[in-house]
């Protein structure tokens, strides 16, 4: 190989990892998604999503006999992965996503236990 081919394979290599560095298609930082995430129109609609999903474990709540125990809510945001090189679409075309998750506990009281 020539020494002018191994320049040009060298140029083209760097030119392909700028472009995959680059800001449009790099991963979202940490700092990012927390700014992402605490943003006042983020907050307030992670807020909005928290109390719709406790009215409706409320709602169970009252047409079940069992006890409401304990609400757990998961709340999660991260950040879109990087693109891959040869895939134009891109795995995770989003900066950030969040899911939000609610796990209702139902127990029992001492009116619904069989005594002997």
């Amino acid at each position: 190989m020539s020494r002018k081919t191994l320049w040009g394979a060298f140029a083209t290599l760097m030119v392909l990892a700028a472009s995959a560095c680059s800001s449009e298609y790099r991963a979202t930082s940490p700092k990012e998604v927390r700014a992402l995430a605490g943003s006042p129109e983020a907050v307030a609609a992670r807020e909005e999503a928290e109390r719709n999903l406790r009215n409706i474990v409320e709602t169970c709540a009252e047409h079940t006999p069992l006890a409401l125990g304990l609400v757990v809510v998961h709340d999660e945001c991260i950040g879109g992965r990087a693109r891959r090189w040869l895939d134009p679409d891109g795995e995770e075309p989003y900066k950030i996503r969040c899911s939000m998750r609610v796990t209702a506990y139902y127990g029992a009281t001492g009116t619904h236990c069989l005594r002997p």
